[in-house]
């Protein structure tokens, strides 16, 4: 018994314990195995089981290399604090501010909003619908902002649909309208219960033989009345409405952030530990190639996605899939979640001048962005000195103009007659209010990311893991990137996706040295492979937002999201190996690779 305790107490400082046993038991490493590689493998040790075990929080993690690595002799202090603030960092850091923005004056709500009331509420329809909205805002702002603006208007949804009648109620509803049904006829087509005939025995002879009008009156009350579901079809039909819409928005964001550069850590990690690896690079990740690349095979991971969720949950049919094009055959439910989905809507009012400012600054950004060096064309870079002008330049100005642009419209802009004294007007950004919802954690984990980088290539321990792997190098090409794509994704399941990256990105940059395999040919697929963490709830905040909810178990997200992972790992493989030979010119081994033009010498 007291043994017991002793286990319960300890099991209560577990953090504790981890956190200080951690290092010490590592400790032989650096004291055995004499030089800077082990010095820095000890470091890159504790801080992953530190971001594994999240016992203290992942942005303190990773603030480690800047105290370990000077008195470890890995790298100067001063070199350490470069790595935290690259043009990479200050791509982010702009981004996120944009996105604040957006947030800040609700135009991510009132976009959800309006694509919601344009597709309808057929349950089927609205997966989609929330999963298009939230696959379009996660590619600019965070996706666990959007995940957590979306799931309150996907629960109040649900509380519409899953809101049954009772059936005798509705009876003594018909015969108020003039008749009752004595029989009805219904389909199930995916998306709920469809009414396709009827008879009834009620009408008197006028009724029947001569006052049409009547008759339709009532078949438009039938129309909408819910058909008789016994208790168990409608728990089932319920219980799986909302596991489908509770599970479509966490996955659509995961998806949706792998399209841009700024949509998510890992892509920022892979971008900023390149420009450290291959400095001499001419094929640089930028903006615009990342998109270009990542677009198609994003819009096919998202068509997949929607059609495995909505046939797990809605059940498969070729027919529901037209049904938001049908606008008829609406349950009560339905027309009460529309209805609701329109009031919500309206309740915005009239686009705001905030609203439009920001949504000005917003497509701006994009556009500079896109066309800084969009590779067909010379960008408007040219302008300026070569390499001095970086998308890291663009984010930091723009989202500088949203601290200077006034949130409403200036009075001299107003045609009014009215001789009102100007009242000061804020600017849409305030800084003691973009500090509150500013996500500084996730600046501090790319800056460790980018040091632990820097440190496994100018300590050689990048050298000497990537000639551990070269036993790879009989295999064919197509074959160890999926493997090493499946054990990212497999990885990334029980860690932060950031640091997954952060860990993977120079060990694979060297093994691509070393085995003669062009750098982003192993890079690409397993980054991307890290926004693939869909089977279980702490694999990525966006999952564990949905699973609070309460409407899901665990085995329901493991079953739905080993079919995303299979499928996510398909389509970049394939992706890599066709579309991304051609577009980056994959198939030759790069001169600025070599082992002396790079830093991972």
């Amino acid at each position: 018994m007291a043994m017991k305790e002793l286990l319960l107490g300890l099991w209560n400082y577990k953090s504790t314990l981890v956190f200080l046993l951690t290092p010490l038991l590592l400790l032989p490493l650096p004291l055995v195995v004499n030089g800077t590689e082990s010095a820095c493998g000890y470091v890159i040790i504790v801080m992953a089981v530190y971001w594994v075990t999240e016992v203290i929080p992942l942005g303190a993690t990773s603030l480690i290399p800047l105290i370990l690595f000077p008195i470890m002799g890995v790298m100067p202090a001063s070199d350490v604090s470069r790595t935290y603030l690259t043009d990479t960092n200050w791509l982010f850091i702009g981004g996120l501010m944009i996105a604040v923005a957006v947030e800040a004056t609700n135009l991510h709500k009132r976009i959800s909003l309006r694509v919601l009331t344009l597709v309808g509420a057929k349950p089927r329809c609205l997966m989609f619908g929330f999963m298009s909205t939230t696959f379009f805002l996660s590619m600019w702002i965070s996706n666990t902002a959007t995940t957590a603006m979306m799931l309150p208007i996907v629960e109040a949804v649900i509380r519409e649909l899953v809101n049954q009648r009772d059936d005798e109620e509705e009876k003594d509803n018909l015969k108020q309208e003039g008749g009752s049904a004595s029989s009805v006829s219904a389909d199930y087509n995916g998306d709920g219960y469809i009414i396709t005939s009827f008879t009834n025995d009620s009408f008197d002879g006028q009724s029947v033989n001569g006052d049409l009008k009547e008759k339709n009156d009532v078949e438009e009350n039938l129309d909408e009345r819910e058909p008789t579901m016994t208790s168990d079809e409608k728990e089932k039909w319920a219980t799986n409405l909302k596991k489908g819409l509770s599970l479509c928005v966490p996955y659509a964001a995961s998806i949706g952030g792998t399209v841009t550069l700024t949509g998510t850590g890992p892509n920022l990690v892979l971008s900023g530990q390149f420009d450290i690896l291959f400095p001499n690079a001419t094929d640089q990740i930028s903006f615009a190639t990342w998109f270009a690349y990542c677009l198609p095979s994003g819009i096919i991971f998202f068509f997949c996605a929607y059609l495995w969720i909505s046939s797990l949950y809605l059940g498969f049919s070729i027919r529901g899939m037209f049904a938001c094009f049908d606008r008829r055959n609406k349950t009560i439910q339905e027309k009460n979640a529309d209805k609701l989905l329109r009031r919500e809507y309206n309740a915005l009012g009239q686009i705001t001048w905030a609203e439009t400012t920001v949504l000005v600054i917003f497509i701006t950004t994009a556009l500079l962005w896109f066309f800084r060096d969009p590779g067909f064309m010379p960008g408007w870079a040219v302008i300026f000195r070569e390499d001095f002008v970086d998308d890291g330049t663009v984010a930091v100005t723009m989202a500088s103009l949203l601290f200077f642009l006034p949130s409403r419209k200036p009075m001299f802009l107003n045609r009014s007659e009215n001789s009102e004294r100007p009242k000061p007007v804020c600017a849409i950004l305030i800084w003691s209010e973009m500090q509150k919802t500013f996500p500084w954690g996730v600046v501090f984990l790319l800056g460790g990311g980018f040091a632990l980088a820097e440190g496994a290539t100018v300590s050689g321990l990048s050298q000497w893991i990537g000639d551990l792997l070269s036993v790879l190098e009989g295999i064919d090409d197509w074959l160890v990137c999926l493997i090493i794509t499946i054990v990212v994704c497999v990885f990334t399941e029980v860690t932060s996706n950031v640091a997954t990256a952060s860990l993977f990105v120079p060990i694979l940059a060297r093994l691509a040295q070393t085995i003669r395999i062009h750098p982003l040919y192993l890079l690409i697929p397993p980054v991307l492979a890290t926004s693939m963490a869909f089977m279980l709830p702490v694999a990525t905040p966006p999952n564990a937002i949905a699973f609070s909810y309460g409407h899901l178990r665990v085995i329901d997200m493991a079953k739905t999201g080993v079919v995303l992972n299979i499928l996510g790992i398909a389509i970049v493989t394939l992706f890599i190996n066709t579309y991304g030979i051609v577009y980056f010119g994959l198939n030759e081994f790069p001169a600025w690779a070599e082992l002396g033009n790079s830093t991972a010498t």
